[in-house]
């Protein structure tokens, strides 16, 4: 299945409020961001990711 293939569910962005699609369904309850705002909330990737 392609990115253009999946199934997109519509949400509410949980900060600014604007009408999205998003590819997983939204769990009530929980935060759920557009593009815009989701590097907002994600954790800082580290630079060292290996087990070393």
């Amino acid at each position: 299945m392609s990115a253009d293939d999946r199934k997109l569910y519509p949400c509410t962005c949980s900060d600014c409020g604007k009408e999205s699609q998003v590819p997983f369904q939204p769990i009530e309850g929980r935060d759920v961001f557009c593009k815009e705002c989701l590097p907002k909330h994600r954790k800082p990737r580290t630079e060292n990711r290996g087990r070393y």
